[in-house]
Parts: C-alpha cells; structure tokens; sequence
C-alpha cells in the first residue's frame, strides 16, 4: 500500500520511502557485524526484503524524519547502501513514553538473535533509572531478558565508567568476560583501604589489564578463579589483609604468577576437604556394600592396607 497522509492508519503494510525513516536512538544494539550487513546485502540484492521493517510515526522534532524504527535496522541500513528508494513496513502505534520504547526494543529484537552483553547493558541502565529498580526478576518481566544475562549486564554496570569504551570495542583484547570473572575479586577489595571503589578499583582494574595484556603470567580470564579460591580462603579465615598484602605483590610484579597464591595453608586446608569427602564416602557406601564384590584378593589386600594406615593415624591423633 502506498502512504499517504490522507489516508493514514498504523498497523497496515505500507512502502515507506527509506529516507523517511530514522534509527531508533534507545536500539540497544549499537554494533552491527560488517560482514553479517554484507551478507544480508547480497540476500537483498537477490530476493529484496522479505520480512517488513516495523516503524512507528514520529510526532516529535528530532529526528526530522516521518517515521523511527522499532525493528529491522540491520534491513535499513542495506536499503540504505543499495540506495532502495522504498522499502515494507508495518506502521504502529508510538510508544508512550521513552521507556516504553526501549521495552519495545528488547522485547522485538532480544528473542531474534541475542545483542552484544555490554550494547544491552547499556540500555538496560535506562532502563533501571526509569523503572527505579534493578530487581532482575521485575528487569526480566519487562524486557524479556533472562535474570542470568541481565545479572551479568549488571555486574559490568557496577565498573568505573573509565572501563565502558574498553567494553564497547568490537573484537577488543579484554572482553566482557574479563569483567565478569574479575568481578568477584574487585568488588569484594572494593570495602578494603587499599582497592576502595571507585580509584582503588580502578588501580586494580587497571593492573590486572596489564598483566592480562603481557600474557607473561596470565593467559585465560578463568585463570581468575584461581585468585578468587584464595580470596575466599582467607576471607573465611578472617584474614582478608594477609590476601591484600600477597595480592598488591601479585599486581606490582609483573613476573609473579599465580603460584604466589598457592600457599602451604590453602593447600593443607583443600587436602583436608578432600580426605573429609572420602572419608564420608567410605563411612555411607562400606556398611551398604555386598562382600561378594570385594572378595577379590587386591581389593582384600587395599583394604588391610587402609585399615593399618587408619590405625597408624589414630594412634599419632591420641
């Protein structure tokens, strides 16, 4: 159906002239994959555009154009390239308000092909501030996000905004992940004098990127989890400042590894996790076990060998 404003009705098929359109500035998706774009270009060249743009009727100054986007940009943008001088949309209402757009934009993009995490952190920002709350079960119910991906827009929210061009760098050398697994690490020091939120953090943030970036003594972000156990270990034994100082020499130097954090306490405390474990798995399965399988003669040999190793241990605890 041609578009005229005579005749105008939202929710009909229409060919919108493409230079009467404007991108949706609350898009959350901010990056688009060049090489995605050239694909779809040629896909349009060929067949043209299968499934309409969804556009909504501009009543307001900015942008000076008749209608915004709610979906199809990537589609626009091609239209755009192949100089198209029409392209399929379905006209709808205008959101109400500048919340209620973005909602429309998670809940008609999200489920299509998930955005880049930090370009949806963004948006799901304004999304707190207009909601007032960041509760994720109220987030997800809104915008169709699930509560593990808006968790973990969250956890980037909370860095110094310093790190938010670092984050939006396409193909960059620290990712997301980098954030989320340096997470627990930085936002427990961020209580402690010497890592306090927001220039502790940063110094923090800023070192460890370094490290990163050397691939001298880290080489995989999951090497994080590393620091992390040892954090924990001293944070449980109520000596978090001795984590500090062996951390702060982790940090300073940049040709110390991760071995700094494998000391003879954390190890003796893991060895005694792990004989506790076994033992409880002896003590439930043996009274259950049928002798018939255990008749064997190297498994009756293991077995006086453990009871004399057990006896031995006894005697040297009493």
């Amino acid at each position: 159906m041609s578009l005229d404003d005579s005749n105008f009705s939202t929710r009909t098929l229409y060919n919108v002239p493409v230079s009467d359109i404007s991108a949706n500035p609350f898009n959350p998706r901010l990056v688009f994959d060049p090489e995605e774009l050239n694909e779809l270009k040629k896909s349009i060249s060929k067949v043209g555009i299968l499934v309409p743009l969804t556009v909504y009727r501009n009543t307001k100054s900015y942008p000076k154009t008749r209608f915004i986007l709610l979906d199809g940009e990537r589609r626009w943008r091609c239209a755009q390239e192949l100089e198209m001088r029409n392209i399929p949309a379905n006209i709808i209402d205008e959101p109400s308000d500048d919340t209620q757009n973005i909602l429309y934009m998670f809940n008609i993009h999200h489920f299509r092909k998930e955005w880049a995490l930090f370009p949806t952190a963004l948006k799901l920002e304004t999304v707190i501030q207009k909601l007032g709350t960041d509760q994720e079960s109220v987030l997800s119910e809104f915008t169709g996000v699930s509560r593990s991906m808006i968790r973990r827009c969250k956890t980037l929210l909370w860095f110094p905004i310093k790190y938010r061009d670092v984050l939006l760098e396409k193909g960059g050398k620290i990712s997301t992940d980098f954030f989320i697994e340096l997470f627990p690490i930085a936002y427990r020091l961020s209580s402690e004098n010497e890592y306090l939120f927001p220039l502790g953090t940063e110094r923090l943030v800023d070192k460890m990127i370094e490290k990163f970036l050397a691939q001298r003594t880290i080489y995989d972000v999951k090497e994080f989890r590393d620091i992390r156990k040892a954090m924990g270990f001293y944070d449980k034994s109520g000596d978090i400042s001795k984590f500090v100082l062996i951390f702060n020499q982790f940090i300073d130097n940049p040709d110390l590894g991760l071995e700094i954090f494998e000391t003879t306490e954390i190890e003796d405390d893991r060895s005694r996790k792990n004989i506790m474990r076994y033992i409880s798995f002896l003590n439930t399965s043996l009274p259950e076990i049928n002798t018939d399988l255990i008749s064997d003669y190297m498994v009756v040999d293991q077995l006086k060998q453990l009871h004399r190793i057990i006896q031995d241990l006894l005697d040297a605890i009493d």
